[in-house]
C-alpha cells in the first residue's frame, strides 16, 4: 500500500500516527505536495487533497477518516474507532475534534491569504472562537481522562501540534488548562513524536 502524505498536513498526520500506533509495517509513505497538482495524486483522488491511501489492489481511498476507519478495520482490530457500533459519545468525540482540526486548517488558509491582501478579519475571528469554544467544550469530556488512545485522543494530539505549529499566538491553553496537561503527557508517545510537524 501507498500513502500519498504530507509532513504538516493534520490530516494525514492522524493516519500517519494511526498507522505508527497499530504497528502497520507495510505501507509506502510518499510526500506530495497538494499544491503542485502531480498526476500522481489527481489520478487517485480528483480534489487534489492529501491523505491519499492506495490499497495493494488500487482502490484509492481519501479523506483522512475513512482511510483511518479502513486501516482500523482491516489491520487493527477495530481499536480507534471501537468494536461496537452505536458508540455515539465516542463518534461526536471524533466528529468535535476533526470539526476544531477543520477549523485550524481554515485559519491557516485566511493567514496564507493576507499576502493577497484579501485576508478577512470575520472569518479569522470566526476560526479562531470555534476552536476555544470547541477546546473548551473538551475541558467538559472524557476525551482527555481516558488512558487508551483511541481516534479522539489520536486527533486531539495531532490538532493541538498542529495549532502550536501554525498558530502559537492562540493561547489556547488559558482557557483549556486540564487538556493542555494531559497534551503535555500523551505528546511524546513514540508515534507522535515520529510525525511532529515541521
Amino acid at each position: 500500500m501507498r500513502l500519498l502524505s504530507s509532513q504538516a498536513s493534520p490530516y494525514a498526520r492522524c493516519v500517519r500516527v494511526l498507522i505508527q500506533h497499530l504497528g502497520i509495517n507495510n505501507i509506502e509513505e510518499l510526500l506530495v505536495n497538494p499544491f503542485d497538482n502531480t498526476a500522481e495524486l489527481l489520478d487517485a483522488n480528483p480534489l487534489g487533497q492529501i491523505p491519499c491511501l492506495i490499497t495493494n489492489d488500487g482502490l484509492a481511498l481519501f479523506d483522512s477518516e475513512v482511510i483511518m476507519r479502513y486501516l482500523d478495520t482491516e489491520l487493527g482490530d477495530r481499536q480507534m474507532f471501537g468494536a461496537v457500533s452505536g458508540n455515539w459519545v465516542l463518534e461526536c468525540q471524533y466528529s468535535l475534534v476533526k470539526g476544531l482540526i477543520d477549523s485550524a486548517v481554515k485559519l491557516r488558509q485566511e493567514q496564507m491569504r493576507q499576502e493577497e491582501g484579501v485576508r478577512s478579519a470575520f472569518w479569522t475571528s470566526r476560526f479562531e472562537q470555534a476552536l476555544l469554544r470547541g477546546l473548551m467544550q473538551i475541558e467538559l469530556q472524557t476525551v482527555i481522562t481516558q488512558i487508551t488512545i483511541q481516534a479522539p485522543q489520536l486527533a486531539l494530539i495531532c490538532l493541538l501540534d498542529y495549532v502550536d505549529f501554525r498558530h502559537s499566538e492562540l493561547d489556547w491553553r488559558k482557557v483549556a488548562p486540564a487538556t493542555a496537561l494531559w497534551f503535555s503527557e500523551m505528546r511524546d508517545l513514540p508515534a507522535f513524536i515520529q510525525t511532529r510537524p515541521q
